[in-house]
């Protein structure tokens, strides 16, 4: 019976990405966080560049040498918001296991098929919660998603996901 329940918890890596990413977002107290700024407290700058030829399958990626996070200026201001802050996880989380071993981090096509690793999902869960605090969504999680997605600067199908993970 453990053995089954388990394998439904989250891994402590996530619970750590949700956890970091809860700590970066509680001195704020309205939408939308401030994710320029937190990146530079942590030491990281948001770039917006012309991926040229790789625009439509790559949405960004973080140059661990010059704390830069690179992200495709062609897609769309929400869209962009979440790489940001996927890279940014990638920066707070994963920072010293790229740079010991650069050959585990690897810029990802947008549309991986099969099992995402779980430095992704780490990266993933971590933007979740910085872009839309589970302190900030729960009073108002029964708002509509187009109008909450607005309200925190994000998509409306990223918010849709959050909203059932709440």
């Amino acid at each position: 019976m453990n053995a089954i329940v388990s394998a439904f918890r989250p891994s402590s890596g996530l619970l750590t990405a949700k956890r970091t990413a809860a700590e970066l977002s509680e001195p704020y107290s309205t939408p939308p966080i401030p994710l320029f700024e937190i990146a530079a407290e942590q030491g990281a700058s948001i770039i917006f560049a012309d991926f040229g030829q790789h625009s439509s399958v790559v949405a960004g990626f973080c140059d661990f040498e010059n704390a830069k996070i690179y992200v495709n200026n062609d897609d769309i201001w929400p869209r962009k918001m979440f790489t940001a802050a996927h890279e940014l996880g990638h920066w707070v989380l994963h920072r010293r296991l790229f740079e010991e071993d650069p050959q585990k981090y690897a810029v990802l096509p947008r549309h991986q098929v099969g099992k995402v690793n779980s430095l992704e999902q780490e990266a993933n869960a971590f933007a979740a919660e910085l872009l839309v605090p589970r302190k900030l969504l729960e009073p108002v999680k029964h708002a509509g998603a187009v109008q909450l997605a607005s309200i925190f600067g994000v998509s409306r199908q990223m918010m849709e996901i959050r909203l059932k993970n709440v």
